[in-house]
């Protein structure tokens, strides 16, 4: 196995060890990984371990042009009917394993920060998190959020403490901002339920 080590904002320390080696097994037994990439960090590291870092068109000098985008990924379908996927059909999937450790940091799904790694910022960001659809038809995204999905249940109950709970809230205290279809709208929260 070969020894890497990152460069950059984001940097592994004492690095990891990779493999990513295809044989004909993996084109022909159950599924395929495209680049079979393991990270393996060391038993102990104070830096950051990531198995992708990366840079879209980074410029240190004033730069224009369209769209910039740092990580695309796409599902195609083509335009045949006859199609069928039985299982999981997304652009993007990520899987956090908690195994049985009692302490894993501040564990999420997915993080999204902005930054200014030189200079100041200029301009206010438009949102976290963008959804659009460009469906052809009637046949629009029905939902916003999935919660739950599939045979993936979240918490419920009446208590506080977990995500889906079946009483209502009663003390309105402030609100998220959302733009739907270009307008802006706000969704109340509350900081209590009974």
């Amino acid at each position: 196995m070969a020894q890497t080590t990152f460069s950059g904002p984001v940097t592994s320390k004492a690095g990891f060890n990779s493999d990513d080696t295809l044989t004909a097994a993996d084109y022909t037994s159950g599924s395929f990984n495209l680049t079979d990439f393991t990270v393996r960090p060391a038993a102990t590291w104070t830096g950051t371990v990531a198995a992708l870092v990366g840079a879209a068109n980074h410029r240190t000098a004033g730069v224009s042009g369209g769209t910039i985008i740092g990580c695309y990924a796409q599902t195609s379908m083509g335009a045949s009917a006859t199609t069928v996927i039985t299982g999981l059909n997304t652009a993007v999937m990520g899987v956090v394993d908690m195994g049985a450790s009692t302490n894993t940091g501040a564990t999420y799904g997915a993080v999204f920060d902005f930054t200014s790694f030189s200079g100041s910022r200029g301009v206010r960001p438009t949102a976290f998190v963008g959804f659009g659809d460009d469906a052809q038809n009637s046949l629009g995204v029905l939902n916003l959020f999935d919660v739950g999905r599939s045979a993936s249940p979240v918490s419920t109950g009446a208590s506080g403490n977990v995500l889906f709970t079946t009483v209502a809230p009663t003390s309105l205290s402030g609100s998220l901002r959302v733009q739907v279809n270009g307008l802006t709208r706000y969704i109340p929260l509350y900081s209590s339920q009974t």
